[in-house]
Parts: C-alpha cells; structure tokens; sequence
C-alpha cells in the first residue's frame, strides 16, 4: 500500500484542513517538499510520525501521552495555537493498494481512537517498516564531548531497537521493549524474613531461618525466576551483538562502495551486566562505542572519531549505519501496509557530491523498497533533487510541493504553491500554439481521471497472452466504457460525450500538422471543456470500509417489512457530481447471508457485483419499487448515511 492522502488538522503549525490541499492528492506517488524555514513543512514529518507511533504508546501511561499531545495549552501539547476551543485536532493518513482498496490510520484526542491505535497491529508494523530521518538524528552520533567515549548505545536505544523485532529475543516483544523491561531487573519476590517487604530474587539471597519443605519449593521458585532473568540477559546481549556484526559489515560495504570514503567503522559491543542484590538490580546499560580502525590505509591511527571525522564524514557514516538497517528485513515487517522513509533535511551536513551520492541511492536504490517523502528548506538542493529525479524519467512517479508561510492569512499557516496539472500545462502549451504537446498533456490528463473514476471492472480486461490475467485497458477502452459507467451511476453523460467524438485526438496528439492546425485547435478547446466537466465527477472518499455490516429494510404501505443482512467485500466510495446530491457509488462487491420477510428468516449466501444489483434484486423479490438514489437505504454498520456524511 502507498499514503494516497494526509490529513493534518489543527495540528502544530496546520490550522483546519483545506479541502484543496495538495497533501490530499499525493496518489500514492512520492513527494519532494520544498519549504522555507517556518512554512510548517517539518509539520508534516512529525504529523507522520506521531500518527505511527501512537501505536508504541502502551496501556494508560500511553494513552494519558497521546491525550496530552491533542489538548490545546498542555506542556506536550501539538494542537495549532491559534485552533479554537473545540478543535477536532487529528491526524488520518488514507493508504491505497493497487486495486484502490483503501484503509485509513487516525490518531486524535479520543479515548476510543486512541485505544485503536494502541491495539493496531497494522499501524505498529507501518511504523516498523518506515524510518524517519532528520538532522537531529544523524547530528546525536557526534554530537560528543571530546573527553567523552563515543558511546552510541543511547541513539540504537531511542532510534533502532523499539522498531526491530529480532527472533532469538522475542517474537512479539521489540528489542526496545525488551531491553526496558531486562534493565528493570528480575520480577520482585516477597522476602521471607519481612512479609511487608518486596526484593529481587539473587543468589546472595539466604534465609536466616530454617524453610519448610513447602517454603524450600518457593524459594527454588524464586530462584528460578532469577536464573530465568539471567538467561534472557544474555539472550538479549548475545542477539544484539549478532545484529550489531551484521549492521557493521553492510555500513562499511555502504561506505566503501557507495560514499567512497576510505576508512572503516567498528562498532564494539560491551555488553549488558548484571549483579543483583536484595534492593538493587544491579544493572549496568551496555555501550555501543564507534572506532576507526583503518583509515586511509593506517591502522588505529584514529583514537576519538568524534573529534578528528569532520561533520559530512560523520553524516555518511550515520547514513550508511541507518541504510544497512533499512535494507535488512530480517527485523521487520516486510508485508507491513506502509513502508516510507520520510526525511527532513537530513542531507544538510552534506556538501553536493555526497548529496549526489545520497540521492542515487534514495532513487535507484530505496525508491523500490519504500515510499520516499523528501523534505528540505534548501532551494538549491530541491531543484536540484527535481533535476535528478526528471534525468532518472521518473518525474511521473513524484510530485513536487513548494510551501510558505502564508502573509494573508489572519493567523500564520502554510501556503502551498498551486500545483500545475496536467490540464494547466495543457492550457499553457495551447496558448502557445504548440498544439501536440497540448494534446500530449490532454491525453495524460483524460487518463488519470478517467483512471480514477472508474471501477476496476471498467478499467481492466483479459490479458491476450493469459485470459487469467486482467491488465490494463488502453486509454481507447477507458473511453468507451465511460458511458456504460455513467448509465449505472446516473450520472449525466451529455456532457461527457463529446470525449468519443474527439477521442482520436486523445489517442493521437502528434498525428496532426500545420495544414489541420486550426480545426486541431478547435478539437483541443472542446476536449479541455470535457476535461473540466470530467474533473467535477470524483469517486473517491470512504463512506464504508470492507467486511462491514450494510444491511437494509423493504417496507410496503401495508406494513410488511423484508430486511437484508450483508457485508460489503469492499469499501463503499462517495460520489460527486457538480451540484447534484451526495451519493454513494454503487460499485461496491457484496456477499448477503441471510434475509428476513415480516420476521422469517431464510440464511441464504449470495454474492453480488454491485449496490445497486442487490438492491434491485431485493426489491424485485419483494415487490417494492426501486429507487434511483439508494445512499439513504442502507445501514452503515449502525450509521446513516447523513450521519457518515458529517465526518467525510
């Protein structure tokens, strides 16, 4: 799955969402942000990441964290602070796979919200699969005393362990998770000589008095809980300093091969120990100390890396650390539904050629792996990010945000750089005279609408090679199945019709020379006129997730009812048409279980392709006249539609 769309309301520096904004129209695609210091572009870094790791917030120590995160004036609170009192301050990221089933992450103030997320399995794994990067993380590897050792135990604490979940530890538990609950010690015992009294379980441990055969087998107990705690110590110290190795070996490979830097890394692992006394655990944190063992052909030459490495050889090793943990999945959750690396100025420390080198391998090398959110407020880095990503051709595959801080608004607040469309270039190029590159940008635009509107019955077709295959329809297909669509959906299709007269345009844009120019023209105004009506047609919002009751009753004058209980097999999406009524989309699969006629039931399976056919099969059974618009018809899992309308 890919982030389609990010909500962001009355959070940090966002005031209310705008409807327009293009953080709802990212598509799935990745995006390069440009934005001036205080144009709220680290907003959107952080939106995401409180958003995912709402699910590491555990039991009510947790959920009181998050709370204070969403109530306005609170020492942790990120509400906006010009939000009014009753600010409905959220974070909901709307994820899509290939098919367009959809599913929708959402952190706010709620109780109920909140406990969803702690207990989401999905948004926890997301976050597993993700990374944030920004200075400040790559800036705490060096960011020592020279007196100090170079200890990088606390940053794998904070950055890398609670998102790794490594077997020969636990295989439900994080290594963070662990390693907080090891360094509290063993489970507390009672002490037999003061019953009032809590201790840890230790071999030092000897009772002045002599023990019952039935207190001796406690005691063994206890000491077993010790011997326990022990062994998963160790356990820990001997799996981490594995994954340490692994991670070592890649980042030098990293830093040789890709950074061409000529010095290798060592990270020592010292590990964890332990002395427990009655009132002491005795824990001792481990140290994950840096050294350069080679540099430059030398040995041990180098005796404190974070005092003779300048800061851009510092930023490659951070960089080649965190990229030898992103690309082994061994850890984490390789089918998590999102898996993005979101940078913010990460690259900062870096002069052009390592930034050359960073990018590289963020587009050829991680791009296939994660969806990439690229943020930066250096104008000269983002144009040149955009140069690299057109040269690579994969321009179609990002889109492009510049953001500000908005001087006309009353209260401070992004602005961002209208976007220009496909539609927008192809008004520019038609101005211009340059007819087939307006007709080119026409043709990618009539795609992506035409692509988004219709249903995946309407959009694929047996593959000629493979019947079982479906793949996609050529734009000509698209085309002529607009009007079949329409005629399901009761949309008004005169409109729109005059997309078949000029389709030949469409499909072939450099067709066309100086002699036909003037009735080309005249062909690319009418298309760019059946364009913007198109655009005002939009299927797209969630009414109704999947697996989802849906059920409905028939009721005749004479009182007789007939009720339905079904379950919808995919998400149920709003229908939008110029001024018309809201309404539902009827191309939603459905399975029906069981119906009931004045109370009788009959439990019978079925399966439907569409709303509207049950509905009309339904109604057909019953006798009941059918009605055009069914979005008032149905249950949504206890709502009606009004209702669902209010939070859409």
């Amino acid at each position: 799955m890919k982030l389609h769309e990010l909500h962001i309301n009355n959070f940090k520096f966002f005031p209310k969402q705008e409807p327009n904004s293009p953080l709802l129209k990212i598509d799935g695609k990745n995006l390069l942000i440009y934005g001036e210091n205080g144009s709220g572009k680290s907003t959107i870094y952080w939106a995401l990441y409180t958003l995912l790791e709402s699910a590491f917030k555990y039991g009510n120590e947790g959920k009181s964290r998050i709370q204070k995160y969403f109530t306005k004036g609170d020492e942790y609170g990120l509400v906006n602070v010009n939000a009014p009192k009753k600010h409905n301050s959220f974070v909901k990221a709307i994820l899509k796979d290939n098919t367009g089933n959809a599913t929708e992450y959402l952190i706010n103030g709620e109780d109920t919200t909140i406990i969803n997320a702690q207990g989401n399995s999905a948004i926890r794994e997301s976050h597993m699969a993700s990374d944030f990067l920004n200075y400040r993380v790559i800036f705490r590897l060096h960011h020592i005393k020279h007196s100090q050792d170079n200890d990088l135990f606390g940053w794998f604490a904070d950055e890398v362990f609670p998102y790794i979940l490594i077997k020969g530890i636990s295989t439900t538990q994080t290594a963070g998770v662990v390693y907080k609950n090891i360094s509290n010690g063993p489970e507390k015992v009672k002490d037999y000589e003061d019953a009032e009294k809590d201790i840890f379980p230790n071999p030092k441990y000897k009772p002045s008095k002599e023990l019952t055969d039935y207190k001796k087998e406690v005691f063994e107990r206890y000491f077993q809980k010790y011997v326990s705690y022990v062994d998963d110590v160790k356990k820990w110290n001997d799996e981490i300093s594995e994954f340490l190795e692994k991670v070592n070996k890649r980042a030098n490979e990293i830093l040789k091969n890709d950074f061409h830097q000529n010095f290798e890394i060592q990270l020592r692992f010292k590990k964890a120990t332990v002395n427990v006394a009655d009132d002491n655990n005795g824990w001792i944190d481990p140290k994950v100390e840096l050294f350069i063992p080679k540099y430059e052909g030398k040995k041990n030459v180098v005796k404190r890396a974070h005092s003779f490495l300048n800061e851009a050889k510092w930023s490659a090793i951070g960089l080649a650390i965190r990229f030898a943990i992103i690309e082994d999945w061994t850890n984490r959750p390789n089918t998590a539904e999102l898996k993005a690396l979101i940078i913010d100025d990460m690259l900062l420390s870096l002069d052009m050629c390592n930034r050359d080198i960073v990018l590289n391998l963020l587009l050829d090398r991680y791009v296939n792996s994660y969806q990439l959110i690229l943020m930066t407020h250096d104008r000269s880095f983002y144009e040149f990010a955009k140069r690299k990503i057109a040269i690579k051709g994969k321009s179609n595959d990002w889109l492009n945000l510049e953001m500000f801080e908005d001087s006309l608004a009353k209260f401070p607040q992004p602005y961002f750089k209208p976007l220009s469309t496909s539609l927008q270039t192809a008004k520019d190029y038609l101005n211009q005279h340059d007819y087939p590159a307006c007709g080119i940008y026409l043709r990618r635009r009539t795609e992506e609408l035409l692509t988004s509107l219709l249903p995946l019955k309407f959009r694929k077709e047996p593959s000629r090679d493979d019947p079982n295959v479906l793949v996609d329809k050529t734009l000509n297909g698209l085309i002529l199945e607009l009007e079949n669509y329409c005629t399901i959906e009761d949309i008004d299709y005169t409109g729109l019709k005059e997309i078949k007269i000029y389709k030949d345009a469409l499909l072939n844009p450099l067709a066309h020379n100086d002699i036909d120019a003037p009735f080309y023209r005249s062909e690319l105004k009418s298309i760019i006129e059946v364009i913007e009506r198109l655009e005002k047609i939009q299927r797209a919002k969630i009414v109704h997730n999947p697996n989802r009751n849906c059920n409905f009753t028939l009721n005749k004058p004479n009182g007789d009812f007939f009720s339905v209980r079904m379950k919808t097999k995919e998400q149920i999406l709003l229908l939008t048409e110029n001024s018309k009524p809201l309404r539902i989309s009827v191309f939603t699969k459905c399975r029906v279980s069981s119906y009931s006629n004045n109370g009788v039931i009959t439990t019978n399976e079925e399966d439907f392709d569409t709303l509207r056919e049950v509905y009309d099969e339904m109604c057909n059974r019953f006798g009941v006249p059918t009605k055009q618009d069914i979005s008032r018809e149905f249950n949504y899992d206890g709502k009606i539609f009004d209702d669902i309308l209010l939070t859409i």
